[in-house]
């Protein structure tokens, strides 16, 4: 029975400590052309400034990285930022033209170095794109976003950490022969 405390006790630490790790989060991720406005992914031509929206949960001093590319890849725009508790975020982005010129973005959001959430959105008239012959394929996967991460290694690291304390816990206090 003696033994059984301290392996309880730091199994409810590591599942605890493991629940706190992947609690932080961004929601209601969106992009409109005012700060309060509803989500859209078209802006018409002229568009000086695009407002990325979030909302934010159990952060603790996180940086949450905005990041706006061009079709071509290049960054246009970048802002971090640290965030602590709950909330939510409107953050303008711009570019040094002054205006979006007519095309295609995509603005990324980061918590850390991890791309937590992506919106691809259009400035301009869309153009209609004839039918290809042949389906493009999915491009395959280059970099695991951060919800990737904290679904599949978080919790596997929980689990051998788990292991671990159970291990060392056992060879502490089994008897000496």
């Amino acid at each position: 029975m003696k033994r059984l405390v301290p392996i309880a006790i730091a199994l409810f630490l590591t599942i605890l400590l493991a629940n706190v790790s992947m609690a932080q989060s961004l929601a209601n991720v969106r992009l409109s052309d005012a700060p309060d406005g509803p989500a859209t992914t078209q802006f018409p031509a002229g568009t000086t400034t695009v407002y990325a929206i979030f909302d934010y949960a159990s952060m603790a001093n996180e940086p949450v990285k905005v990041r706006v590319y061009d079709n071509y890849g290049t960054i246009l725009f970048e802002r971090t930022q640290s965030y602590a508790g709950s909330g939510t975020e409107s953050v303008p982005t711009t570019t040094t033209e002054g205006y979006f010129p007519d095309g295609r973005y995509v603005t990324n959001f980061y918590i850390g170095e991890y791309v937590a959430r992506t919106v691809i959105w259009d400035v301009g008239e869309l153009v209609a794109q004839p039918p290809s012959a042949q389906p493009t394929p999915t491009p395959s996967a280059i970099v695991r976003t951060y919800d990737q991460v904290k679904g599949l290694v978080l919790p596997a690291v929980a689990i051998v950490l788990i292991l671990f304390v159970a291990w060392a816990v056992r060879r502490v206090l089994a008897p000496r022969r």
